[in-house]
């Protein structure tokens, strides 16, 4: 079975473990929970009062510098937002339409479970307006990415041992995986999925990964997105890539803000549950680099930097490290 498959598979089955599971805690029974029935009627009526109603009206469109949350499940936004990012690295567009619901370790897999934000959903043709005016190309690749997605004669299904052979070419290359599921008419991402050499592509470390993704519910992503329409180009060579299967050139940047250029290989597979009548979409993003952006001592440094952990000088030559100092909103000072 698919490597990416059967962990995933373990996962589900615990969750739905979990589900089964009820805490029920019985109430000690003696004099003390007797119940409190002084003023009931006051009581009752005080909190009606204080109970309010708000209603809030969704508009019919959304503003152009808001974020779109689309049927197809294609995510973009116009605004390129650095707050809370890790290092120099750009948040993953998912992440304006989702949160992490979960992490697990599995061998060689980091798996982010995914929860989407409830948000209305944009006609394509928005967005379609927006892209035409700035990048005609984009435009165009996006409609065939979008319309590939919306029907599901195109959906052609793979064989699971098909994966299973590319995930034996892919091995020990830096890939990340998006699982997505079709129901209803509409695409949503499930999970994300980091092998270990992805991390180093982005030049943290499993224990930054953990730390950043509890505290922020926010995914990295090792593309390069500028401050000017050039961002279009990433999305244009991204779509190109998923509708048409095909290495693409792209930008990268690490934690650093090294930039290089890399190969990024997109294979995508379609598995159909015939029980459950759904679609499940993974796709593969490949990144071909030169050797030295997988270097594992820029990894460690970068831990020692986000971790806040200070060499510890001794007049013997071994050398030894503070414990981790996680770092909130103070400093202590130094009192005299």
């Amino acid at each position: 079975m698919s490597l990416i498959i059967r962990n995933i598979s373990s996962i589900r089955e615990e969750w739905r473990q979990l589900l089964k599971k009820r805490i029920k805690k019985n109430k000690r029974k003696n004099q003390y929970t007797i119940p409190y029935k002084f003023d009931d009627d006051t009581q009752n009526a005080k909190q009606k009062n204080d109970s309010l109603l708000i209603v809030q009206n969704i508009p019919t469109t959304i503003p152009n510098n808001n974020v779109f949350r689309l049927k197809s499940n294609i995510q973009f936004s116009l605004n390129i937002n650095k707050d809370n990012s890790l290092g120099s690295l750009f948040v993953d567009p998912h992440s304006n339409n989702y949160k992490i619901a979960r992490i697990d370790k599995r061998k060689n897999l980091i798996i982010l479970t995914l929860d989407q934000i409830d948000r209305p959903i944009t006609p394509p043709e928005v967005l379609y307006s927006i892209f035409k005016d700035r990048n005609q190309k984009l435009a165009q690749t996006f409609m065939k990415y979008n319309n590939r997605n919306l029907d599901p004669t195109k959906f052609i299904p793979s064989k699971i041992q098909e994966m299973v052979d590319f995930e034996q070419k892919i091995q020990g290359k830096p890939y990340a995986v998006y699982v997505n599921i079709y129901k209803d008419g509409i695409w949503k991402t499930f999970q994300k999925i980091f092998n270990l050499e992805q991390l180093r592509i982005l030049a943290i470390s499993e224990e930054m990964f953990f730390h950043y993704c509890n505290e922020t519910q926010l995914i990295p992503i090792s593309a390069f997105y500028d401050q000017n329409d050039q961002q279009l180009n990433v999305f244009y060579k991204t779509f190109k890539g998923i509708v048409g299967q095909q290495p693409i050139k792209r930008q990268y940047m690490n934690y650093n803000g090294d930039q290089f250029t890399a190969t990024l290989l997109v294979q995508g597979f379609f598995i159909k549950d015939e029980e459950k009548n759904l679609f499940f979409e993974y796709t593969y993003f490949v990144t071909e680099c030169d050797q030295k952006w997988l270097a594992q001592e820029r990894v460690k440094q970068n831990e020692l930097d986000y971790f806040n952990i200070r060499p510890i000088s001794y007049s013997t030559e071994e050398s030894f490290y503070e414990e981790p100092l996680k770092r909130c909103g103070f400093k202590i000072l130094n009192q005299k």
